[in-house]
């Protein structure tokens, strides 16, 4: 019974620890391999809660060679 009970709590563990990684800019845009500033940006900024990285993020959706500028 300790082993089922052991078992079940690891198990919870586990699957709130994966929900909480997102691969997603501001949890709820492109997936980081969508958007063209690429790994490095959305590691720096894709969790930010700026206006300003929000913007930046839009911006570089439309003119993907800001990305440099705006993501450095």
């Amino acid at each position: 019974m300790k082993r089922l009970l052991f078992a079940a709590a690891l198990a919870s563990l586990s699957l709130s620890s994966q929900a909480g990684s997102n691969d997603q800019w501001f949890y709820d845009g492109l997936p980081w391999y969508s958007h063209p500033c690429g790994m490095e940006a959305f590691a720096k900024y894709g969790h930010s809660r700026s206006s300003a990285v929000r913007h930046a993020y839009e911006v570089t959706l439309r003119d993907p060679s800001q990305c440099s500028k705006l993501f450095p």
